[in-house]
């Protein structure tokens, strides 16, 4: 069974995907549906992750809304077809927030020792 730590291990993986990702821009982004298709994965799989951290941890973290990063996801999932490119690209720019909290979290659990 993975602990907090592990999920916030993916969860650092995967926003440094998105990272990787769209480091050619939006034009970049804008252009090639590959791109796309991964970036919104990654932000399933991280909207996954955050349902199944505790919320006492998300809440050492409160200037990221978590209740939107777990809405997203399911937005992402499950309305395919209304999915809004330039919101993604708003999330996107939004990753550097996201992931200075990861790293956050990350230390005081290290520190903490939690499970």
């Amino acid at each position: 069974m993975k602990t907090a730590h592990d999920y916030l291990l993916d969860m650092r993986e995967y926003a440094n995907r998105i990272a990787q990702s769209t480091r050619g821009g939006k034009a970049a982004f804008d252009s090639d549906f590959v791109v796309q298709d991964a970036v919104i994965r990654q932000y399933q799989v991280i909207g996954e992750i955050a349902k199944r951290l505790p919320d006492e941890l998300l809440a050492t973290q409160p200037d990221i809304d978590w209740r939107a990063v777990k809405g997203f996801r399911d937005f992402l999932t499950h309305n395919y077809d209304r999915v809004d490119l330039a919101i993604v690209w708003e999330a996107v720019m939004m990753l550097p927030q996201l992931q200075q909290a990861i790293e956050a979290m990350l230390a005081e659990n290290s520190n903490n020792n939690r499970t």
